[in-house]
């Protein structure tokens, strides 16, 4: 049984140490048929094991590739070509200064290691272009620039909008000078997390061909069921045989997991099909390695990187928290990023937080939701720290009470519970909004996983929020700095309720509980609650 590659990015180091490799080269070989591309994908997903490869591919190493498909069904020839890799998630980017100085350095790195003539130029874009012109002089083949993770240095100090912009500033200067060197060049391959309008970042650069959303590259990186089943099937056999998981007995019950904690990801436009089939999902490569290597479910993508940068942009924006799984948006939103006005939309899709759930042709937008229960319960919890101050500990620990006090109808032991929560917001922050204390209720009934539904539209008004037990349909009613007895008289009022009581009559015989809820700004609580049960 061939290792996991746990820990390894170098597609050398995968094939020497006889890892699993995932065989993507036929996608590989459609790739390289083109010139300047450009590719985006979340965090943790590949994409730096694609550049690698792509390496090796270039400089010749057939003997790396023996056994897989572009070695066994195609005539690629393997000539040699010199490649300039740069990975900017490893380059300084305190100040512009230092982003500069550190592009210098990774540039003057690879002319050591091809032994170039002194190189005279003094700016990170002089100096590229002179390491090309001269690397092609000296090995005559063209030149293949890999440029990983293009965006971090931007990526690093979003919060800082001015920062941000110099930054941005510095590496359009930089990408600048990729264009004035098409002669010069074989391939260009960028890859990132955001995609940057080309009249931003990349505005010198318009001959770069964007597949982020190209149904023939669904599967450039990310793992897909089939996948999943061809090369880690001995592993998950493995892990079914020693019993080591306290849910899933046999393979296909551990495979069901995993689908549910790691897949759902989709990044193609409207059409959904290749050739007539269905297009899979992706599972998270990172997640779906390090199950296998330690047999337990746990939101591995998440822990290696905590969105702090997200929670600062969602708590600067304000962004309605309670919309993540029923957002839309239009292609442009999806393909483009700009630092100065981040759509919701383009910043969960870009980052991995959200994904294609379907298109919608008569609006032309695609509609969102988030993947797996991974990234749903990652988030939303961290949300919920940021916002509460409390440890995840607690709020793990308090779930389940949570759940069955609904379950029972016991709306006293939950408000009791809820109400601990709002106690921990600090009283530094001053908070004058119905919808920072509607959130944190919304989150709470989303991680106890009872699907709410926020802001329903009736003829005479909208419904805070519904939420449905296996027993009970609760209505509540949401007022800041008011009274609970003028909350449940709206419910009462606009008669909410009568389009779910005649429902409920021919289905699903629910009780029906309306609630009315009135949090105070001077406690940041819930002060009040009063219930009424219909019949």
């Amino acid at each position: 049984m061939k290792k996991l590659p746990i820990g390894l990015q170098a597609f050398s180091e995968l094939i020497n140490q006889n890892c699993v490799y995932v065989d993507k080269t036929k996608d590989i070989y459609e790739l390289i048929q083109g010139n300047y591309i450009f590719f985006s994908r979340p965090r943790r997903f590949g994409k730096s094991l694609l550049c690698s490869t792509l390496q090796e591919l270039f400089s010749g190493n057939r003997d790396l590739f023996r056994g897989l498909w572009i070695d066994q069904n195609t005539d690629y020839s393997w000539p040699i070509h010199p490649v300039i890799y740069l990975d900017l998630s490893m380059t300084s980017s305190d100040s512009p200064k230092e982003l500069k100085d550190s592009l210098i350095e990774n540039l003057n790195c690879i002319a050591r290691f091809y032994k170039l003539d002194e190189i005279v130029s003094s700016s990170p874009g002089g100096i590229l272009q002179e390491i090309v012109v001269k690397l092609k002089e000296k090995f005559g083949q063209n030149v293949v620039i890999i440029i990983d993770e293009y965006d971090s240095p931007i990526i690093s100090h979003i919060e800082d909008l001015q920062k941000s912009k110099e930054l941005q500033e510095v590496l359009k200067v930089f990408y600048t000078y990729i264009k004035g060197l098409g002669q010069h060049l074989r391939f260009v391959f960028i890859t990132g997390i955001t995609r940057f309008s080309k009249t931003s970042i990349f505005s010198g650069l318009n001959q770069l061909d964007n597949i982020s959303m190209d149904s023939k590259f669904a599967h450039l990186v990310g793992y897909t069921k089939d996948e999943i089943n061809l090369y880690f099937h001995e592993h998950l056999q493995e892990i079914a045989a020693k019993d080591k998981i306290s849910v899933g007995k046999d393979v296909e019950e551990i495979k069901n997991m995993l689908h549910v904690w790691y897949n759902g990801y989709f990044f193609c436009s409207k059409s959904q099909e290749v050739k007539g089939k269905e297009l899979a999902r992706l599972h998270t490569p990172f997640s779906i390695l390090n199950f296998l290597h330690k047999a337990d479910f746990r939101n591995y993508w998440f822990e290696s990187g905590t969105p702090t940068f997200l929670i600062k942009v969602l708590k600067q924006k304000q962004y309605p928290i309670e919309s993540f799984d029923n957002l839309e948006a239009s292609a442009n939103e999806l393909m483009s990023f700009d630092i100065e006005n981040i759509p919701l939309s383009s910043l969960l899709f870009q980052t991995g937080y959200v994904t294609i759930k379907d298109y919608d042709f008569e609006s032309k937008n695609y509609l969102l939701e988030m993947p797996n229960y991974e990234v749903k319960d990652s988030l939303l919890k961290c949300i919920l720290v940021s916002m509460t101050r409390q440890d995840e500990s607690v709020i793990n620990a308090e779930l389940v009470g949570l759940r069955k006090a609904l379950e029972a109808g016991d709306l006293d032991a939950f408000i009791d519970k809820i109400k601990k929560f709002y106690i921990t917001i600090p009283y530094t922050i001053a908070i004058d909004s119905e919808k920072y204390y509607q959130t944190i209720f919304f989150v709470f009934l989303h991680l106890i996983n009872l699907n709410p539904k926020v802001e329903i539209a009736t003829n005479i008004g909208r419904i805070d929020l519904l939420v449905k037990t296996s027993k009970i349909l609760y209505l509540f009613e949401f007022k800041l700095n008011s009274s609970a007895k003028s909350a449940l008289q709206q419910i009462l009022d606009k008669k909410y309720y009568e389009v779910y009581q005649q429902k409920n009559k021919n289905v699903n015989n629910l009780q029906i509980k309306l609630v009315g809820i009135n949090f105070s700004s001077d406690e940041k609580n819930i002060t009040e609650y009063l219930s009424q049960d219909l019949a």
